[in-house]
């Protein structure tokens, strides 16, 4: 399995609907692995690089660090099942009040909703954690909102028009998101998300992805 160009990689995570940016999940295709080296940071249309960004500024599929520091795309069909999972059907602030959200996260999680769509430094700004000792906080606390389902990254920025160096990652809380592509808003229970989403992932998946995604998402395996 190869692809060569944009529309390619679009139909897999169509298919897929989870689709990881690296190969992370056993027996499981992943961006990096269906395509060549060679295709990588050339800035062209054939670039997977500038791959991940369109597709989620086109409202195909969600982009972020859903299962601890890997990153993956989950079609915007899909996504709000996962969400509704990842978030235990609650807002950032019962999971705040309840313990499970750390104050870091929560702070940043109320400047997001204040500033919609953002770059990461600017964030780091505008939360007060712009510091050289505030910087290993600041990404633990915005990897933790998005393995809660609560935040999505939406593209890249750079910092000038003549900066080539790394782009700085943008944010958005996924719900804004979700609102901005016309997702799916209404309420599923937590019980019917988990059946869906083992419907969904036993259509692509070996016993091993399988069981990856199901201990990932605390899904029952008959």
């Amino acid at each position: 399995m190869e692809v060569s160009d944009y529309s390619e990689f679009v139909e897999l995570v169509e298919k897929y609907k989870i689709f990881p940016f690296s190969s992370f999940v056993p027996e499981y295709p992943s961006l990096t692995a269906v395509t060549a080296n060679d295709q990588w940071h050339t800035g062209t249309e054939t670039d997977p690089w500038q791959w991940r960004v369109m597709i989620v500024q086109e409202g195909v599929a969600a982009y972020g660090k859903f299962f601890g520091d890997k990153a993956c795309f989950i079609h915007k069909e899909l996504f709000p099942i996962v969400k509704t999972i990842l978030t235990f059907n609650k807002t950032v602030e019962e999971r705040y009040n309840d313990g499970h959200i750390s104050r870091t996260a929560f702070h940043l999680y109320k400047v997001l909703m204040e500033h919609g769509n953002i770059d990461s430094r600017n964030l780091r700004v505008k939360a007060g954690l712009n510091a050289k000792d505030n910087k290993k906080e600041y990404e633990k606390s915005i990897v933790e909102l998005q393995n809660n389902g609560y935040v999505v990254i939406t593209g890249a920025a750079k910092q000038s028009e003549n900066d080539l160096g790394w782009s700085s990652m943008c944010y958005e809380p996924s719900d804004l998101w979700l609102n901005s592509v016309k997702g799916n808003m209404d309420y599923v229970s937590i019980e019917e998300a988990k059946n869906m989403m083992l419907v969904e992932l036993s259509k692509t998946c070996s016993d091993k992805s399988l069981k990856f995604f199901a201990k990932k998402l605390k899904l029952e395996l008959i």
